[in-house]
């Protein structure tokens, strides 16, 4: 029996050998850190830049660092709202909540969620068209509270993952064995994709190698428009619950003396026009008078980037999320027409960043 089981030892010790390496991987990487250790961070100033690969928390976390900073200059909205950064801006006290929200009525949901002295000065709404269209509401519905989606590190879920992901290439296990230590997640180390301290998120090799994604030329995009699937639904009219949502919104904002400035973020170019020549949604007709009308009330300002004919494709990561560099346009755009915003935001640096002499704009952990 001694001998069978020194053999069986042997012939599993590589095997042991082999899964401990990534369990070490993981361990060194951060990824199994929880949100509240991260968020106690950031509200302490200190630098960290959180890119999780094997759970998605995000609307969990972002709500948890609004609450800890109670920033006087919020952005809330979902994954294409994320490319404002602190940088942009005049203010210290900034923090940019994007992927807090998923549905129009989810903005309200992470407001009231606040600790009533966390709420901001300023808000940077940013609504997808799609919240408008009723074929994509539908697909989910609107959601009848705030569900965080909060899920706990698994080591039983992250070993077989971090294997499969080193085949894939997507990692390498001297980069996990030397993260830096302010840096935590799998996707953080592997890719250099996540989170900034600001809330910003920072798309890493990606912006480097864009042959690498998942939507190259826009084929998916287009493929989305063609069938009209994946937040490309046709519509023709708005979807009246959507308006309800955001009346209420609205209603909650000034109740709490929250200043707040609504953005219709940008498409590509050539994916917005191809979108207008389908003639298959008409609904963003509408869009903008109904927002105006409800803003009208509260003196809120409004605005649609939904075209940016002077940002050019290859600025965007994919057919409808724009880089930094669009954003850095947009914002200089809002500095010269918003009355809310015009004292804060940095357009020196903005327009250093933007100069055909400069280096390209890259801003990271």
């Amino acid at each position: 029996m001694k001998r069978f089981l020194c053999i069986v030892a042997l012939f599993l010790a590589p095997v042991f050998l082999f899964v401990g390496l990534f369990a070490g991987a993981i361990y060194a990487s951060g990824e199994w850190r929880t949100e509240e250790e991260i968020a106690a961070r950031v509200a302490a100033g200190e630098p960290a830049f959180l890119g999780l690969a094997y759970r998605d928390n995000t609307r969990y976390y972002k709500h948890l660092v609004a609450n800890e900073l109670g920033a006087d200059l919020l952005v809330l909205g979902t994954s294409r709202s994320m490319q404002f950064h602190s940088e942009f801006f005049t203010t210290d006290s900034f923090y940019n909540a994007g992927g807090g929200a998923g549905y129009v009525n989810e903005f309200q949901y992470f407001l009231e969620q606040l600790d009533e002295d966390k709420l901001p000065s300023t808000l940077i709404m940013v609504l997808d068209q799609n919240f408008f269209n009723g074929a994509w509401v539908g697909t989910g519905s609107m959601p009848e509270f705030f569900d965080y989606n909060h899920y706990e590190f698994s080591w039983k879920s992250a070993l077989p993952e971090a294997i499969r992901g080193w085949a894939q290439g997507k990692f390498t296990l001297r980069g996990a064995y030397s993260a830096h230590p302010n840096v935590y997640g799998m996707a953080a180390i592997g890719r250099g994709s996540g989170y900034n301290a600001d809330g910003s998120y920072c798309y890493g090799s990606l912006l480097d190698h864009p042959e690498t994604g998942t939507d190259v030329g826009f084929h998916d995009t287009y493929d989305r428009i063609l069938k009209g699937i994946d937040r490309f639904e046709f519509g023709e009219y708005v979807h009246e619950p959507s308006t309800y949502a955001i009346e209420a919104l609205l209603a909650f904002c000034n109740d709490h003396e929250i200043e707040v400035v609504l953005i219709v973020p940008p498409y590509a170019p050539s994916v917005y026009e191809r979108m207008v020549e389908s003639g298959n949604y008409g609904y963003f007709d509408w869009i903008m008078p109904i927002l105006t009308e409800l803003c009208e009330p509260y003196g809120y300002e409004v605005y649609d980037f939904s075209y940016m004919p002077d940002t050019l494709d290859e600025e965007y990561i994919d057919g409808y999320h724009g880089s930094d560099r669009v954003y850095a346009r947009l914002a200089l755009h809002l500095a010269e027409e918003s009355e809310t915003l015009a004292g804060l935001i940095d357009t020196d640096y903005l327009n250093a960043a933007l100069a055909p002499s400069s280096s390209p704009l890259r801003l990271a952990q």
